[in-house]
């Protein structure tokens, strides 16, 4: 089931499967990407806008770093007919 919109859901973006597949110095970035892509696949949503907290989050420690996991809220709205997920931190 979709999250309807204006529904708050807390999700575990687990970060950790693409840590091994990615070299060292691009670990943040495509970290960054995965977190995306994720919200996307779970919320059915077509965007999905990040907020900066959740992105210094996962550069805290540097790019070759990144969290192994990250919990997240995230707001799915209607914009001009296309389903937007919000991400902040949770």
């Amino acid at each position: 089931m979709p999250i309807e919109p204006g529904q708050e859901v807390i999700f575990v973006v687990p970060i950790r499967k693409i840590k091994k597949r990615v070299p060292r110095w691009k670990r943040a970035p495509r970290a960054a990407k995965f977190v995306r892509e994720w919200i996307a696949r779970h919320a059915k949503a077509e965007e999905v806008k990040l907020e900066p907290a959740v992105n210094e989050k996962l550069w805290e420690r540097g790019a070759e770093k990144p969290p192994n996991k990250l919990r997240v809220k995230v707001v799915v709205e209607v914009v001009d007919g296309k389903r937007v997920a919000k991400v902040s931190l949770a």
